[in-house]
Order: C-alpha cells, then sequence, then structure tokens
C-alpha cells in the first residue's frame, strides 16, 4: 500500500508539471508588451450654404362646436393645398404630416369635471423648396391662404453625403497631425493607422422660426426677409496610430 501511495503521488505531480508547462508559453505570450499607441481625436469642417429648405406649417381652426370647427378647417386647407401646388416648380415636394381636433376645457372648482368650450382642428403641412430665391413668396402665400403656424425653416443640403466625406478626411488628417506630434515628443514617430472610427457628425441647425397669424384680405406683403447664411458642418474621428 506504501508503494501505490508514493506512485500515485510521483504520477500526480508529474501530471502537473506537464500541466505547467503547456500554459507557459501562453503566460510569456500575454506578458509581451504590445506595440506604442497614440489614440487621438480629430474634427473636420467644412463651410456650405443650404441649398434646401423645409418649412412645417398649419391651419388652425377653432368654433363652439367640432363640426363647424372641421368645416372652415377642411375648406382653408383645401384652398392652401391647391395654392401651394400651383406655386411648387417639379421636384419640390408637399405633403400633409397630421390632422387634430382637440377639445377645449376650462377648469371650475375643485372635484368637479372640466367644461368644454369649443373645439380646435388643426391640419399641419411639411414643404420642401430647392429655389430658395421664392422661400419669402412662399411664407406669403402660406399666411394669405389661412396659414396660422409657421416654423422654419429648416435647411438642409443636397450634397450632404460628399461634404461629410470632405469633413471626415480632414478630421483623420487632424488626428495623425496631432499623434504625429505627440510622437516626436516622446523620440518617436507614427507607423502606421491602427483603427479609427468615425464619432459621426456635428451640425448645428440654424434656422429662423416664425409664429404668424393669418393677414386680413387685402394686407400687404407680410413674409419676413429670409437671408440664407453658411452652415458649419463638422465630423469628428477617433483614430489609434502604431508608433515606433
Amino acid at each position: 500500500m506504501i508503494i501505490l501511495k508514493t506512485l500515485t503521488i510521483l504520477l500526480t505531480a508529474g501530471l502537473a508539471v506537464l500541466g505547467s508547462a503547456a500554459v507557459l508559453p501562453a503566460i510569456e505570450e500575454a506578458a509581451k508588451p504590445g506595440p506604442s499607441m497614440a489614440i487621438v481625436v480629430g474634427e473636420g469642417q467644412v463651410l456650405a450654404v443650404p441649398d434646401i429648405a423645409r418649412l412645417q406649417v398649419a391651419i388652425v381652426t377653432e368654433a363652439p362646436q367640432a363640426q363647424p370647427a372641421a368645416a372652415e378647417n377642411a375648406k382653408k386647407a383645401e384652398a392652401f393645398v391647391a395654392a401651394v401646388k400651383k406655386f411648387l416648380p417639379a421636384g419640390d415636394s408637399f405633403k400633409s404630416t397630421g390632422y387634430r381636433i382637440i377639445p377645449l376645457q376650462t377648469y371650475g372648482e375643485r372635484g368637479k369635471k372640466p367644461a368644454i368650450t369649443g373645439y380646435r382642428v388643426s391640419s399641419s403641412f411639411q414643404i420642401k423648396l430647392t429655389d430658395l430665391t421664392r422661400l419669402g413668396d412662399l411664407i406669403d402665400l402660406a399666411i394669405r391662404q389661412g396659414v396660422n403656424e409657421i416654423s422654419g425653416p429648416f435647411w438642409e443640403h443636397a450634397k450632404m453625403d460628399q461634404l461629410l466625406q470632405t469633413a471626415s478626411v480632414q478630421a483623420l488628417e487632424k488626428a495623425r497631425d496631432l499623434a504625429e506630434a505627440l510622437a516626436k515628443a516622446q523620440g518617436m514617430k507614427v507607423k502606421r493607422l491602427a483603427k479609427v472610427i468615425n464619432r459621426g457628425r456635428q451640425m448645428p441647425v440654424p434656422r429662423d422660426e416664425a409664429r404668424m397669424m393669418m393677414a386680413p384680405a387685402g394686407a400687404e406683403r407680410v413674409a419676413p426677409p429670409i437671408e440664407v447664411g453658411e452652415q458649419e458642418i463638422r465630423a469628428v474621428v477617433e483614430a489609434a496610430f502604431e508608433l515606433e
């Protein structure tokens, strides 16, 4: 029995040594230092004048009863749709975006149900215009046709993908310049680009917002002057450079 136990102990010890020998190369490989890296962020910027404008408009009517409010709204909306379709050239777009009927309520004493005093009906539309020189005329037309809520214009670019590509390439160039400056400070230099991540775009959307009431019949032009300025379109990238 003593001999058998001794043999078992020796076999166990041998297996442990073999297992350790197999694990050692993996441990040594993991312990090896990796290449020096510079992880930096770059931002690119381009300026461009918008060539598309979108307007959000609504015709809002109110009446003591829902049916008269809806009927008046439908009449004005029908005239507005016909006028806008005649005004817009081919390539521009015009669509309905919503229709709502909301009861108007007043609240009395605590515990009592609110009383309905009337109804508000709203028809909403979105207009896309590519000839920005006609934007003021479009706003004036909308007001004269009974539109009493206007938001916008919201600016866009037909070649946004190209603008973002230009800004992204510029951002990567700036990231590399920063990596090279950091490497030089440590007596090293950039060997290669190891990884790059596009963090997306940052584009402030400057816009002129207008809230207007319907112009009375025979009123002079009431549309505000619209000045289209340059927009700054930015792209941000995060890049990892291997150093040597």
